[in-house]
């Protein structure tokens, strides 16, 4: 055979080993999709003992994009402030309970809905990876303006643990004086989380492969596409997200630098954890931690799981004293 027909026929292998790849990557994202988990009752069941009657109306600041983000505020007198970030699939009905009681404590509790979820844009998605982080440093800058004397804390509950984790070890940590983390989020494979995070999500993991190898050569025009499911129950309204977009789903549930934004906290910072956390190891949190920053105060309250850990009164009392030893 000659040189000219080996080069002809090795240009057809490799043509042809391209268009199947690319057949079998567009197969992965068209149809990488699976049924979407049941209902899970350790999600909704402990919110049924709270009353909502009482929670202030969603209003509304505008982000760096223009886009008006939903958000609650308890308000008190004093200058003492919080941010409370939801966890994923939820909104900031799920931190009532919380908040009301720091409200009493004396705190101006501030209460986004995170984009993408409750009152704050299209339900499940973002506009880019790393949005959510550029929304609660928008959102802090709106709170320091409405109170420019204010001590101001973030706190996270799961998800949303995670995202003040970020908070904390990178650029913008300066905009809080405390962090406070409950059962947060580290990664979604961090050893602190359990498979599947005990029930409560499900990845589309043909589709989420596919869109993970575009991504890497910089093609993004699918990221809107659901990755990520919950087990959610039915809610009114857009209380609940039930499916994330993989750009979300990469914002709001990974973070590959846990550790490092853990070495790089200068501020306060305390982390909670319910003893009986259904989507967690709560014995994993103290190990992991202090492995790194051993002056990071864990604590594991007895009794509570992942939802509980905002909810339960014994629970939220000491949510509070974590706050309060930031005061001073």
């Amino acid at each position: 055979m000659t040189p000219s027909r080996i080069a002809t026929r090795l240009f057809a292998v490799i043509v042809a080993i391209i268009v199947l790849a690319t057949l079998a990557l567009a197969g992965m994202i068209a149809f990488g999709t699976s049924s979407l988990p049941p209902p899970l009752a350790d999600v909704d069941g402990p919110f049924k003992k709270i009353n909502f009657h009482d929670q202030p109306p969603l209003q509304s600041f505008r982000a760096r994009d223009g886009a008006a983000l939903a958000y609650r505020v308890y308000p008190a007198q004093g200058e003492k402030a919080v941010v409370m970030l939801h966890g994923a699939a939820g909104s900031s009905f799920m931190l009532h309970a919380l908040a009301k009681a720091a409200q009493a404590s004396g705190y101006t509790v501030y209460v986004p809905d995170m984009r993408g979820h409750g009152g704050s844009g299209p339900s499940g998605d973002i506009a880019y990876i790393g949005q959510l982080q550029d929304d609660v440093a928008d959102f802090t800058r709106f709170v320091h303006q409405a109170q420019p004397d204010a001590s101001v804390s973030l706190l996270g509950h799961s998800a949303g643990g995670g995202l003040a984790l970020r908070f904390a070890g990178g650029p913008d940590s300066a905009l809080f004086d405390r962090y406070v983390f409950l059962s947060p989020l580290l990664a979604r494979d961090a050893p602190t989380v359990r498979p599947g995070a005990g029930g409560l999500a499900k990845p589309f993991k043909a589709r989420y492969v596919g869109l993970t190898i575009l991504d890497r050569f910089g093609l993004h025009g699918f990221e809107s596409l659901p990755v990520l499911a919950f087990a959610m129950p039915a809610a009114p309204g857009n209380m609940m997200t039930p499916l994330y977009s993989y750009r979300l789903s990469e914002d709001f549930t990974h973070n590959a630098h846990y550790l490092d934004d853990l070495r790089h906290i200068t501020k306060p910072t305390e982390l909670l954890v319910g003893a009986d956390d259904e989507f967690f190891y709560a014995d994993k949190f103290e190990p992991l931690v202090h492995g790194v920053r051993p002056d990071i105060a864990v604590s594991t309250v007895p009794k509570v799981g992942h939802m509980g850990i905002a909810l339960d009164p014994a629970a939220i009392q000491q949510v509070i004293e974590a706050l309060d030893r930031g005061q001073g």
